[in-house]
Order: C-alpha cells, then structure tokens, then sequence
C-alpha cells in the first residue's frame, strides 16, 4: 500500500497568494535558518494533495492599427416591444 505523504503549503500572508507546495521531508531537510527565512511573512498549512490547476488564462495582447475615440455618441438603438403582462383570472 502506497505511503500518503504530507505536502505543506506556503501562503503569502499580504496578498493571500499560494507561494510554493513543498513536501514535509524537503522541509525537514532545511537548516533552521533556511525555514526561518522560508516561513517569514508567510502562513504554512498542512495540506494531503497537491492540487495542480488545469486551466491557464493568457492575456494577448494587439496592437492599435486606427484612431480610437471615446468621446463620440453612440447610435440610439430603438427600445424593443415589451410583451404584454398576463393576467390569471379566477374562474368560478
């Protein structure tokens, strides 16, 4: 039977952001100097996977060919027919 194993994650405690996942022998192998200067402003939770995202996001970037102006009116678009309320009436 596989042994589990212990991951620890490293959240920055100003911006909330996850830093870095490590396993509990990597960081016991560090000298206490090193976990000092690791641990430093930052939150450790003891966590029993590590969760990789499968879905990136890129930003693309293009470049302005003409002349944008914001500054211009824009086309009155006519306001669409509005369906009739129903109404329900009570049959005796």
């Amino acid at each position: 039977m596989a042994e589990k194993q212990q991951f620890v994650q490293i959240v920055d405690t100003a911006t909330g952001a996850i830093e870095r996942i490590t396993t509990m022998t990597e960081l016991d192998a560090m000298s206490i100097e090193e976990k000092l200067a690791f641990s430093k402003n930052k939150t450790l939770y003891l966590v029993t996977h590590r969760i990789e995202p499968i879905v990136k996001v890129t930003l693309k970037r293009h470049a302005i060919t003409s002349k944008v102006d914001f500054n211009t009116p824009e086309e009155e678009k006519p306001e669409e027919a509005k369906p009739a309320a129903k109404t329900t009436r009570k049959k005796k």
